[in-house]
């Protein structure tokens, strides 16, 4: 079958589910018997029909030959804005994820250049074979802002499951969330594709790369996708083609931290041996049939973290000196091969930090690695070029992006800047580093910083710019803008810094300089308000230690009123005693996060819902309410003013009422509800020592709308609060 068959297929197939008169809206008959001609020909395109505001201006065809973004049929299938029809009628049928692959490879297929052609377009840069990670985007989330476009990265982001992939193609992309599941997470797969591209000098007027770092991409090179690779004769005149994507995933977690631990008991050549070092089941190419080629997906484990086994026993160490909370060791084995829950024991702590035990092995599924594409035909003329791959744990907020919340940070004129968050904000795709130099192959180099980077297309530099009219749709995002970029150590990867032979420093990123197993990682994060990645859940309103709340999360998914708790745990509640009120908590210090993995408990029922909008609305209310406290941009008075308690008021509500006439003000939209509270002495709770009694020494009350927040403290009227 010819690409334009397959391509025929496609339009019969979605015509009767409302595509036909969609696409009649612009001008354009999908079921013409001459698609061929009626694809190429100029068309009145009717940007007001929903979808269709951020279609390229320069784009008059149904497809315009190599250039996606201005092909209308490409952006009708691959645009998440394009859900009705041009009567306003919800589309009932959607193109599947393979689909839309055929109809780029169409576009790339008609009049196909020779390899000499793109020679002379790239002029004295050099060409390769490149495997790209790439995402057809909405116009705000491109590298250059105009229109909808094409996105590509070096580095694929996956995540670990322990349900099997789902494409929704209505949002155009794999989604996280189980339905009938509350516990279930489903992997997230990244799909990586073949270009002939050239290599390019740092160029902001060439929009390379996005978010374009003056004193530093200047002087760097990035790989800039040319032409779509594709199999048979109809990709590059004179050349029948077969493409062929393989890849090398590697989890060494367990091998690394015997490199870094004297004394653990295990050591070479164990140590670089399965299961210390884990390269297999780790990922695999999904079937082209229904997804399309290229899409790596995660292997579905049954728990996100398992008891590692060797030699028929379960595998265990001798528990290093302080790991910094890095490592889990939280059961001790005994020689009667009985096992201790160090969590059940008051002094866990001092124990796990002092360490000398023996202690059970944990793994995950989270790796690095690399995908590399393979064309005979073109390998005695270009080289080939590798992605760097990234398997990542589960990201708990889906449809928020460290980049999107990075910009808004940066342009609130009522932050003092972004430094409420406890570290600063950054973008994986805005991180300059090189990719692991220990991979098999050594496919990398120290000098090749761009690898995270996001780059777009040459062809959208000189179109028109459109005015934003249409809000953006968020969906998960497999690109390294919705991936952390700060490492201490790291979410998604860490940050190892190396000399080369020459005594040279550099920084490269690596998949084993994380906690093992990840939820060590998460623990720490959550616990200290949202650290490294500034999208990740925020738990320091559930423990007792002294970390403000930077995104609060509601009572219902803390564990409040009986909900599911997207970590396992309950949030805290107030007790009278005799000596006065105190809020109860679980203590930091006999929490366990591996165990939550173990028992299956993590869930991304109501986080794995949260959009931007509402991540960014609650962030600001927080900090609004810190400021009305006196405490805005007073970390250690911020530390002194927990949150105790916060929901979205349902209208009618009785309290809301009597605030809004004692304050004489009346709140509009949407209300959250903060209880916050100064904290006092914290002492262990005589009853049980695994929770934490806080002193309460004062109560107060604030209802928090976009414009205005009435305050009540304890036994006052409510308030107008200044701001």
């Amino acid at each position: 079958m010819t690409l334009l068959e397959s391509v025929t297929h496609v339009c019969k197939r979605l015509a009767p589910g409302g595509w036909h008169s969609l696409m009649l809206a612009h001008g354009l008959d999908i079921l013409s018997e001459s698609l061929d001609t009626e694809l190429a020909r100029p068309l009145a395109v009717d940007r007001s029909v929903a979808g269709f505001e951020d279609f390229a201006l320069d784009g008059i065809r149904g497809i315009e030959p190599a250039m996606p973004s201005r092909s209308l049929l490409y952006h009708a299938l691959a645009s998440p804005q394009v859900t009705v029809d041009g009567d306003g009628q919800a589309l009932r049928l959607f193109p599947e994820a393979s689909e839309i692959e055929t109809v780029l490879d169409y576009v790339y297929s008609i009049n196909p250049p020779t390899l000499e052609d793109l020679r002379q377009l790239a002029g004295t840069a050099p060409l390769a074979v490149l495997a790209f990670a790439s995402e057809y985007r909405n116009a705000v989330d491109t590298v250059h802002g105009r229109h909808a476009d094409l996105c590509f990265s070096r580095t694929g982001i996956a995540r670990v499951g322990t349900a099997p992939a789902l494409y929704d193609p209505a949002l155009r992309s794999f989604v996280p969330v189980v339905e009938d599941d509350s516990y279930g997470i489903r992997v997230m797969p990244a799909r990586y594709s073949a270009w002939i591209a050239m290599r390019l000098r740092g160029d902001e007027q060439r929009f390379v790369p996005m978010d374009f770092q003056a004193k530093i991409d200047a002087d760097l090179d990035f790989w800039v996708p040319l032409h779509k690779l594709f199999n048979g004769s109809q990709c590059l005149t004179g050349m029948d083609l077969a493409v062929v994507l393989d890849n090398y995933q590697i989890n060494e977690k367990l091998r690394q931290i015997h490199m870094r631990h004297r004394g653990t008991g295990w050591e070479e050549p164990e140590i670089s041996q399965p299961p210390f070092v884990v390269t297999d089941g780790l990922a695999h190419w999904a079937p082209a049939t229904d997804l399309g080629p290229g899409v790596l997906l995660p292997q579905v484990m049954p728990r996100l973290v398992e008891p590692v086994d060797y030699q028929g026993q379960p595998l265990s160490f001798c528990m290093p000196v302080g790991t910094g909370g890095m490592v889990h060791g939280r059961h001790r084995l005994n020689a009667d091969g009985s096992i201790d829950d160090l969590n059940d024991l008051e002094n866990v702590l001092e124990l796990v930090d002092a360490g000398g035990y023996r202690t059970l092995h944990y793994r995950d599924g989270t790796a690095d690695g690399w995908v590399r594409a393979h064309c005979q035909a073109l390998e005695q003329f270009i080289p080939s070029v590798a992605a760097y791959s990234v398997i990542g744990p589960p990201d708990f907020f889906p449809f928020c992006t460290q980049r999107k919340l990075m910009d808004w940070a940066n342009e609130q004129p009522a932050f003092p800047g972004p430094n409420i968050w406890h570290a600063r904000l950054d973008a994986l795709s805005n991180v300059r580093y090189c990719a692991n130099q220990y991979l098999k192959d050594n496919l990398f180099s120290t000098q090749d910083r761009g690898v995270t980077a996001i780059v777009g297309l040459l062809d959208a530099c000189d179109s028109p710019c459109l005015p934003q009219t249409a809000l953006p749709v968020t969906r998960p995002s497999s690109l390294p803008d919705g991936a952390a970029g700060v490492f201490f150590p790291g979410w998604e990867v860490g940050r190892v810094r190396e000399s080369d032979a020459d005594g040279n420093v550099f920084d490269m990123l690596s998949g084993y300089h994380l906690a093992s197993p990840f939820p060590e990682d998460v623990k720490i994060c959550a616990a200290v308000g949202s650290f490294w990645p500034g999208v990740a859940p925020d738990s320091a309103r559930v423990f007792e230690r002294t970390y403000p709340t930077i995104i609060p999360l509601k009572d219902q998914e803390t564990g409040g009123d009986g909900s599911i708790a997207w970590d396992g745990q309950q949030g805290p509640r107030l007790v009278s005693l005799e000596s006065g009120l105190v809020a109860q908590y679980r203590a930091y210090a006999h929490t366990d996060y591996t165990q939550v993995a173990l028992n299956g408990q993590y869930s991304l029922q109501q986080t794995g819902r949260i959009s931007q909008a509402d991540y960014q609305d609650r962030v600001m209310s927080m900090y609004r309410v810190y400021d009305v406290l006196g405490a805005g941009a007073d970390r250690p008075m911020r530390n002194n003013w927990p949150l105790l308690s916060f929901i979205e008021v349902q209208r009618p509500d009785a309290e809301l009422d009597i605030a809004q006439q004692q304050a004489g003000h009346s709140l509009n939209g949407r209300v959250y509800r903060f209880l916050m509270y100064k904290r006092g002495e914290v002492q262990v709770a005589p009853e049980d020592f695994k929770l934490r009694n806080v002193e309460v020494e004062q109560q107060v009350i604030l209802l928090v709308s976009t414009e205005a927040i009435l305050i009540k403290r304890e036994a006052s009227l409510w308030q107008l609060a200044i701001e």
